[in-house]
């Protein structure tokens, strides 16, 4: 869901690096961001900061386990370790893995970009969270938006208390500002609604063609249609 009137911010993305036939090489990941917290958002769930691990590349279709990409990517999943929320089936690590890092619509440029989205481009602003509150008092406190945040924090780098802070909306069905805001109470919504929302802000933010890469459409409101119906292309 973005919240209307988002206008997206340009980002220079980088060349994407040439693929590589290689085989899973032993790196050290970096220590996970922590995604635990102890103010009122709840966020305490997802634990303390993970430690240093030894792990096989991931992805490596996309590029060598020493490559920017190859990097970025054992980073993002370093920092989806710290939260086990399951929805439908799914944590944020699983579905970031299938929908995102398995999916060949999605690029290296689209993903080394994601890890260079700051908060002020994802922020909703005071007026819409005013609205979400207003009508969600304990969004901040579901969980599907602590799945989505965790989503969001792990690709961007950003602190999960503080994406939390500024955008109560994700993981919220509907948009702020019209009738149709709501609390998904199935599964299956909670968890398309989490993924077309970590998409569609980061369309926002300026990376385009992510949810044409995930949902076949580049388009928020049909793409959010797509979504709601149980498409994709995952």
């Amino acid at each position: 869901m973005d919240p209307i009137g988002r206008r997206p911010v340009a980002i220079k993305l980088p060349l994407q690096p040439a693929r590589a036939e290689s085989t899973p090489a032993a790196v050290t990941a970096s220590a996970a961001q922590a995604l635990g917290h102890t103010q009122k958002s709840g966020f305490s769930a997802l634990g303390a900061k993970a430690a240093l691990t030894t792990q096989a590349a991931q992805g490596t279709w996309r590029g060598p386990a020493d490559s920017e990409v190859g990097k970025a990517i054992n980073v993002m999943l370093e920092r989806l370790k710290g939260c086990d929320i399951k929805i439908k089936g799914d944590t944020p690590e699983s579905l970031f893995r299938r929908a995102i890092l398995d999916n060949k619509h999605v690029t290296n440029e689209q993903l080394l970009a994601m890890s260079k989205v700051t908060l002020d481009q994802l922020d909703s602003g005071p007026k819409t969270r005013e609205q979400v509150l207003k009508k969600i008092p304990n969004a901040r406190e579901l969980p599907v938006h602590k799945f989505t945040v965790a989503l969001m924090s792990a690709a961007t780098g950003i602190d999960a208390q503080k994406l939390s802070e500024a955008c109560p909306d994700l993981g919220m069905t509907g948009a702020p500002g019209t009738p149709l805001l709501y609390a998904a109470k199935t599964e299956r919504m909670q968890r398309s609604t989490a993924l077309h929302d970590f998409t569609d802000y980061l369309r926002g933010a300026g990376i385009k063609g992510l949810n044409k890469a995930v949902w076949g459409v580049e388009d928020r409101i049909l793409s959010a249609a797509v979504s709601a119906l149980g498409g994709g292309r995952y």
